[in-house]
């Protein structure tokens, strides 16, 4: 369980207003360095009794968290892999966003499981081959240095189940160290890497258009106020006009802080 400093407790109240759940927890993440998951921040505003004020999101993912096809494909793929190898496997194959542990419940419910030794306590029925298990043998195991059949090159693109196109940068790690934010690596192929406390804002507010001209950079203080004061734009000078106009609703309200504080 996260236990959430007076700090980050402030700043998801400052930021919660008119932004997803998922785009909080980017945010909180950023600042903080945390590794906070969208539902720990649904779970502390419902806690806190803090809301955003957004309609509901559209499913991606059917209600029943797999489709047909998805679901075949994880019984005809889950003896073998762990629940973290069958998710990044099940994401990377259909382009959704699921987590390990939606996996894992899914198994649960539908009476599943890896053959792995651990918390499913048996010994993996293919010990010592490569690839996936398939009742019949091996013959869709992998070879050396073979790629799987649903292996996706660097530089692959997909999009998010929030409308931000991802991109494949590497080929080593876990699955949200090798796909990342592609308007943040087209940023900091030019600029460099995101200071800490800010943000890759979109000027005209759409997410697929990843031209290094409609890319800004700015800091978290600032989105904030330009979410309050309803200060961005479907039009792109609007919304630098915006940036302006939020820098200025920063600094009067600084300034009142200090007039009430002196006065006290």
């Amino acid at each position: 369980m996260h236990r959430w400093t007076d700090e980050q407790k402030l700043y998801i109240r400052e930021i919660a207003q008119g932004r997803y759940n998922s785009e909080i927890a980017d945010l909180v993440n950023a600042r903080f360095g945390t590794e906070i998951s969208e539902g720990q921040i649904k779970n502390f505003k419902a806690n806190h009794k803090i809301k955003s004020d957004l309609p509901k999101r559209r499913r991606t993912i059917p209600q029943s968290l797999l489709s047909d096809e998805q679901a075949e494909f994880v019984i005809r793929h889950v003896r073998g892999l762990s629940n973290l190898e069958l998710t990044n496997l099940v994401n990377e194959t259909f382009n959704l966003n699921l987590t390990s542990k939606q996996i894992k419940t899914w198994k649960q419910n539908h009476g599943l499981s890896s053959g792995l030794r651990g918390s499913e306590g048996h010994a993996p029925p293919n010990k010592g081959t490569k690839g996936l298990y398939n009742v019949g043998g091996n013959r869709t195991s992998f070879k050396k240095g073979q790629p799987a059949l649903n292996y996706k090159p660097v530089g692959s693109e997909r999009i998010d189940r929030d409308g931000y196109t991802l991109i494949k940068v590497s080929d080593e790690g876990p699955w949200h160290k090798r796909w990342r934010h592609k308007h943040k690596v087209v940023w900091e192929e030019k600029h460099g890497s995101i200071p800490k406390g800010h943000v890759i804002l979109f000027a005209d507010q759409n997410k697929r258009n990843i031209d290094p001209d409609n890319l800004i950079l700015i800091k978290q203080s600032q989105l904030s106020v330009l979410n309050k004061k309803g200060l961005l734009h479907n039009d792109a000078e609007l919304t630098r006009t915006g940036i302006i106009l939020a820098d200025i609703y920063r600094k009067i309200g600084q300034s009142k802080r200090k007039l009430s504080n002196s006065k006290r």
